[in-house]
């Protein structure tokens, strides 16, 4: 394998987000990407001032802050396999993007590994801004002495997770292949991620109740994923530092021996429900939707919660649901070749209307089963209803983020930024409303008007691409 290679491959899939895909939808003008940045940075800065507010509000000088880092270090490796089973289901979708280097000189290795590094370093700007916030806060509220404390116990085990969860999927890769299932990992990938959140939640949980309970009562708990600070502890931050060294050089060798030699394409759609649906415009859009792997691993992630929840004896009402009306997001894109053909044009209104209608009977279909368990588990019918109105708003927002920052090829680039840049701005209303303390109805009132102002906005922007499409108007 050639470092150089692997280095012009990284280079090239940046290359590509950079002059294609943000050259797309609403990022194709330079004042909205001026205004994304800017908002991306004013939020990362909102973040640290309200960190840092609420630590040195309720911990600063109490000695609390002890304890606080030894759960956040018994609860990273849960979060960091949150982030790695998200960034790995956008990342299965990406498979088109990994094409762009199918005619280059390159072995798959090498191009395996480049598209690793191009995924470490999404990975890495998605750890600085959920962990970035807790760190600097925690810095300058008690002083330099606690960088190492800081390092140890959130940073240096996340690195060595990452790479162990790395290691990990090429290995379970390596058994698909052999298994000849290859072409089924953009299922079989995130149902044993989803698998592993289910274990490590309660284990995560347990681990933080005894870090509590022991500091209460004055004694020393540890515990494996503690390691890295006990070492800082009693040796100091050097022998940590040479320790995570040490374990990295072990690791990434071996995630380079073990990545595939070979490409195996993914299995995209999934044949789900009877072909004549294909009868009706409508039905096209159903299929469409039902048949892609993305709702598959929704509906997987779904059912092994509910099952979770089941046997865990969890009375909360069905948030899970939420995970399926993130199939907005790609609900343009995937039935845009629909809109090329000469059957299935149609107008603007109506394709949205599709659009939507889709993904409404897919809610329909999820939401009924799932509604019943947790009503069958003690959750009142009225507690489930926000639920419903969230994911119902929430459709229309995925709709409009898939609309306005189209996942080109299948990148993720633009999903997380689309995703990022709409919480943002749901979160400022939001903490608006909060802070005026309108009137219920008068809050419902103002929710239902942005709502229409999203369907507006994605009406527009979906004419607007349409005709891009036919080449009518410019990029």
């Amino acid at each position: 394998m050639h470092i150089k290679s692997v280095v012009l491959l990284f280079r090239l899939f940046w290359l590509f987000i950079v002059r294609r895909v943000l050259g797309r939808g609403l990022l194709a003008s330079p004042a909205a990407r001026l205004s994304a940045g800017m908002l991306l940075v004013a939020a990362f800065a909102g973040f640290n001032v309200l960190s840092y507010v609420v630590i040195r509000q309720y911990l600063g000088g109490t000695g609390l802050l002890e304890p606080v880092l030894q759960v956040a270090n018994a609860s990273v490796g849960f979060w960091v396999l949150i982030a790695y089973t998200l960034i790995r289901v956008l990342f299965m979708k990406a498979d088109e993007l990994l094409k762009l280097s199918f005619n280059l000189p390159v072995t798959n290795k090498e191009r395996t590994m480049a598209f690793a590094l191009f995924e470490s370093s999404i990975v890495l700007l998605m750890t600085v801004f959920v962990f970035g916030a807790f760190s600097i806060s925690t810095v300058l509220i008690e002083g330099t002495d606690y960088i190492p404390k800081v390092l140890v116990s959130i940073w240096f085990p996340a690195i060595s997770t990452y790479l162990l969860l790395s290691l990990g999927y090429y290995l379970l890769e390596r058994a698909l292949q052999a298994l000849r299932i290859a072409r089924l990992r953009g299922l079989l990938v995130p149902m044993v991620l989803a698998l592993g959140l289910v274990v490590t939640f309660p284990q995560t949980n347990e681990q933080s109740s005894q870090i509590a309970e022991n500091y209460v009562f004055g004694r020393e708990y540890n515990a494996p994923g503690l390691l890295y600070a006990k070492l800082q502890g009693d040796v100091g931050i050097w022998f940590s530092t040479l320790v995570l060294l040490a374990t990295s050089a072990a690791i990434i060798p071996a995630i380079v021996a073990i990545a595939p030699r070979n490409y195996v394409p993914m299995r995209r759609f999934f044949v789900f429900l009877p072909s004549r649906l294909a009868g009706s415009k409508f039905g096209v859009y159903v299929l469409v939707l039902f048949r892609s792997f993305e709702t598959m691993v929704a509906v997987s992630f779904i059912i092994i919660y509910s099952v979770f929840a089941w046997l865990e004896h969890l009375v909360l009402p069905p948030y899970a649901l939420a995970l399926i009306t993130f199939q907005g997001v790609y609900a343009f894109s995937n039935s845009e070749p629909l809109r090329r053909m000469v059957t299935y044009p149609g107008r603007t209104v109506a394709n949205y209307l599709r659009l939507m209608g889709s993904q409404g009977v897919l809610l329909m279909v999820v939401g009924i089963p799932v509604i019943t368990i947790s009503v069958g588990q003690g959750v009142s019918f009225e507690a489930c209803l926000p639920v419903l109105g969230f994911c119902l708003s929430n459709i229309l927002i995925s709709t409009l983020v898939g609309i306005a920052f189209p996942p080109e090829k299948g990148n993720p680039f633009t999903v997380i930024i689309g995703v990022l840049l709409t919480m943002i701005v749901v979160m400022i209303v939001t903490l608006g409303l909060n802070v005026f303390n309108f009137d219920p109805i008068i809050s419902s009132a103002i929710f239902a008007a942005l709502n229409l102002l999203v369907v507006f906005y994605s009406i527009l922007g979906m004419r607007r691409m349409e005709r891009i499409a036919r080449h009518e108007v410019a990029a």
